[in-house]
């Protein structure tokens, strides 16, 4: 028996074959492109349909597809379109990243309280969510999108209506929607009110994991599989990341260390928190999850290798590992787009500090490296703060191929790191979702079990715990005197 795990993601497309026994028979990505213009970051929904016919055609070639019994998907979160009565999308999708709603964004929050809407939907108002952002939409004159619109889906309910022609979405994503009570599991009058819409344009919200209906024939002749395969409900893909990690179980907490750094914990209760965790009840029955976001965090050296190095990154990883002593005055604030979680100060500025003479290209590396961990340890102090103490950290993304990282992060945090053999944790949480639902494992923590296998185990260092106990005290201190030079935004 074959499950397909599904990721729809904010640049590609990617499809996972599963066998009964947790092994991976095949793997294919697709990308596709954002539109940008401004504050105004875009995609074509259509491009996610056909990616996803592309992937899932390349990974079941030479596969008996008879073996094939269900599907389930991660995807990105708070990507909107409006669609008419034959579901024709109106217009591209305002993803999750489009910030043109920010007026809108500040009278929502004036309406209501930024403490009801945090304590409603798990999340800090943003404009890039949908309350902002259909208020945006209907507050703006009649257009094409606003007149013949009769629902406002995302990515999910889209391409579970492309399955199954069923748009339904999960309570993991239409929490992001900044529109759902995750307490009362349902649409929050209030929030429909000041967004301008009302339920009846809105989804039904089934659980992660329920049935949502067979392939289609047209789905299924698209793809090249049977008509009638059990498609299961998703979750957003943070939350099928924790799972495809094997971050299941109270005290475990998932790094996705990409462009920006997530941390995702989980805890038996929800963690509402002054400094904006965003809660949400978990796929594991009795779990929440705890997300937070460290903005701009892998791409800061991302940014400082294109701009300033010729080096690759074997080089950087290599020479910024001897630079432990001769970097311990430097320090490296990775504010490049202002401080989000825990500071919330957008008008902050990445800095160096402690700069002098002997410093080369590689010390800043290593600065940058530690600054970016130095991130992770005040966000775990903050989540022990709240009361979810985290005991150990599966680590993903692209900083995860760098051990010298991977490290830093262990000793600095005093936590255990573990690397993961298998990459694509969103596309195998979605798998696990399918065939947990089909009964193949009995619980999610069986699946992790079976599935997900630990690359390598990175303790943290006595040595540095030491060296660096000291220096992230220096660091908190010097902030403090950095931060007064900016002034703290409304949102």
């Amino acid at each position: 028996m074959y499950v397909i795990g599904l990721d729809i993601g904010t640049t590609c497309a990617k499809a996972l074959l599963v066998n009964e026994n947790g092994q991976i028979l095949a793997t294919k990505s697709k990308e596709y492109p954002l539109i940008r213009k401004g504050q105004n970051i875009e995609q074509d929904p259509n491009e996610w349909i056909e990616a996803t016919v592309f992937v899932i055609r390349e990974t079941i070639k030479g596969i008996d597809i008879s073996h094939i019994k269900g599907i389930s998907m991660s995807t990105q979160g708070g990507s909107t379109v409006p669609v008419n009565e034959t579901r024709d999308f109106l217009g591209n999708a305002i993803t999750w990243m489009d910030t043109r709603a920010i007026e809108e964004a500040k009278e929502i929050e004036k309406m209501l309280g930024g403490e009801y809407i945090y304590r409603t939907t798990g999340w800090k108002i943003n404009p890039a969510l949908d309350a902002a952002k259909i208020r945006h939409l209907k507050g703006n004159g009649k257009s094409k999108k606003t007149e013949q619109a009769v629902l406002y889906l995302t990515t999910l309910e889209i391409m579970n209506q492309f399955l199954t022609g069923n748009p339904v979405i999960d309570p993991t994503n239409a929490a992001i929607r900044q529109l759902y009570n995750i307490e009362k599991e349902c649409w929050d009058e209030k929030l429909l009110e000041v967004a301008g819409i009302t339920a009846d344009e809105l989804p039904n919200v089934l659980p992660t994991g329920a049935y949502i209906g067979g392939l289609t024939e047209e789905a299924a002749q698209q793809m090249g599989l049977p008509a009638g395969v059990a498609v299961f409900n998703g979750a957003h893909d943070q939350y099928c990341a924790s799972l495809g990690a094997g971050v299941v179980e109270s005290g475990n907490l998932l790094l996705s260390a990409g462009t920006t750094w997530v941390l995702m914990g989980v805890g038996k209760t929800p963690l509402f928190t002054k400094s904006y965790i965003a809660p949400g009840k978990h796929p594991v029955k009795g779990l929440y999850g705890a997300m937070a976001s460290l903005v701009c965090s892998g791409a800061s050296l991302q940014w400082y290798k294109n701009e300033f190095l010729s080096d690759d990154f074997a080089l950087l990883n290599q020479e910024a590992d001897k630079r432990r002593e001769k970097a311990k005055d430097l320090f490296f604030y990775p504010y490049l787009a202002g401080a989000n979680y825990p500071i919330w100060n957008l008008n902050a500025k990445g800095a160096f500090t402690g700069v002098s003479l002997e410093h080369d290209r590689f010390d800043f590396a290593r600065a940058i490296m530690e600054g970016v961990a130095f991130g992770v340890r005040r966000g775990l102090e903050d989540f022990k703060a709240n009361g979810c103490e985290i005991h150990k950290i599966i680590i993903m993304g692209g900083a995860s191929k760098s051990d010298v990282w991977c490290q830093l992060i262990a000793s600095i945090t005093s936590t255990p790191i573990l690397k993961l053999s298998e990459s694509e944790v969103c596309a195998m949480g979605a798998a696990m979702i399918a065939g947990c639902s089909l009964g193949i494992f009995a619980d999610y923590k069986s699946a992790a079990d079976t599935m997900v296998q630990v690359q390598h185990l990175f303790e943290p260092l006595s040595a540095e715990v030491d060296f660096y106990n000291q220096k992230y005290q220096n660091y908190i201190r010097f902030w403090e005197h950095i931060q007064a030079y900016y002034e703290e935004d409304e949102l």
